[in-house]
């Protein structure tokens, strides 16, 4: 039986978070991963685990995801999710759903639909069939950097764990880049940007379009599955990335419980949960 272990991240950035607002991050991201991983301590499954925590990240306004998403230039806010179970090795995503309160919550109904991918109206109607819960995304914060045409500072949000049995999951949550161009799609719902198997599972955040160049979290996993450690197979890729100029951060969790996270932005914000408690990096 494997111990288990859930890893989240609050997104790539620019810069550290300013001072003040630290403390909030900190109380947020440890409060998320600890309750998340309650399930994991219970019996549960990592791909409950894995969903719980990007929906509770999805909630949260000062993550962008969800609550809190970035807006699109036409005024907008278009959310993309994406959950994969690394038993099944089953995919599911949601593209540039409008109003939903947990565009993972649909992600994760999905997965065990013969249509596992939906994109905006489409997936709008399905979480509607299945009454899923609609809110406004927009806050005041996002309202403002809209108005002053700024992209924001915050990056896409994910979780992967592992549960008792051994299994993975990933879970990625996206708010977008902001005042990009009406219905861009981002690297979340691909597998560019979440990807899991029986080895290891991966979320990524940062710029999108270099994430997908790049095919992110699926070549670290097909390095973890070809025989090199997490840790190996994440610093072989990153360094990669950073020759080639590239902006993005990664979360990865392997079956033996051995985790790597790194970026090659100024900062990645990520909590850890097992056994011995949780680490954070702030």
């Amino acid at each position: 039986m494997a111990k288990p272990v859930l890893i989240i991240h609050g997104g790539a950035r620019g810069r550290l978070p300013l001072k003040a607002m630290a403390p909030v991050f900190q109380d947020a991201i440890v409060a998320i991963v600890a309750e998340a991983y309650a399930i994991l301590e219970a019996g549960g499954s990592a791909v409950d685990a894995a969903t719980k925590a990007a929906a509770l990240l999805e909630d949260h306004p000062i993550f962008n995801a969800g609550r809190g998403s970035k807006i699109q230039s036409d005024g907008k806010i278009r959310m993309s999710a994406a959950l994969m179970d690394g038993a099944s090795l089953k995919f599911s995503g949601v593209v540039n759903v409008e109003g939903l309160k947990n565009p993972i919550e649909l992600a994760r109904r999905l997965n065990s639909q013969s249509s596992r991918t939906l994109a905006s109206r489409g997936a709008r109607a399905k979480a509607k069939e299945w009454g899923l819960a609609f809110r406004s995304p927009m806050t005041p914060g996002r309202l403002e950097e809209f108005r002053q045409s700024k992209s924001g500072k915050s990056g896409t949000v994910g979780a992967v764990a592992l549960d008792k049995n051994g299994r993975i999951a990933a879970a990625t949550s996206t708010g977008g880049r902001g005042m990009e161009w009406p219905d861009r799609v981002s690297d979340t719902p691909t597998v560019a940007g979440n990807y899991a198997n029986k080895f290891v599972g991966v979320s990524a955040t940062g710029t999108g379009e270099e994430i997908v160049d790049f095919a992110l979290c699926a070549k670290v996993a097909t390095r973890v599955e070809d025989g090199l450690s997490v840790s190996a197979a994440m610093k072989k890729s990153f360094a990669e990335a950073r020759r080639r100029g590239y902006e993005f951060g990664a979360i990865a969790l392997a079956r033996d419980g051995s985790f790597s996270a790194l970026t090659t932005t100024p900062f990645l914000l990520w909590a850890v949960c097992n056994s011995d408690g949780i680490t954070v990096n702030l």
